[in-house]
């Protein structure tokens, strides 16, 4: 089932999402069905879909925390997470 996972970090921007992206490396990312990222009034908002929450936690274990680390970059305690299972229903918007 299709998990979904948005993050919103008011103080971070598309300088720090860079910083982690370089420190990520160009390995693919397995499991990650989409990734979305913007920056409005000063909030970085993120929002990816995964084939599963088992995905989304491995990645976020292995790669994602020591990315941030090795930027520097770490978000502050006013940022939320929004985590949900969902359903991909195809044609219903026609």
């Amino acid at each position: 089932m299709p998990y979904i996972h948005i993050t919103h970090a008011p103080g971070a921007g598309l300088t720090e999402y860079r910083a982690v992206v370089e420190a990520l490396g160009p390995e693919p990312v397995t499991g990650n069905l989409l990734h979305i990222v913007g920056e409005s009034d000063g909030v970085l908002h993120i929002v990816d879909v995964w084939d599963s929450s088992v995905s989304a936690d491995r990645y976020a274990a292995e790669r994602l925390f020591p990315a941030f680390e090795k930027a520097g970059v770490r978000l502050g305690p006013e940022t939320r997470l929004e985590v949900f299972d969902t359903e991909i229903v195809q044609g219903t918007m026609d």
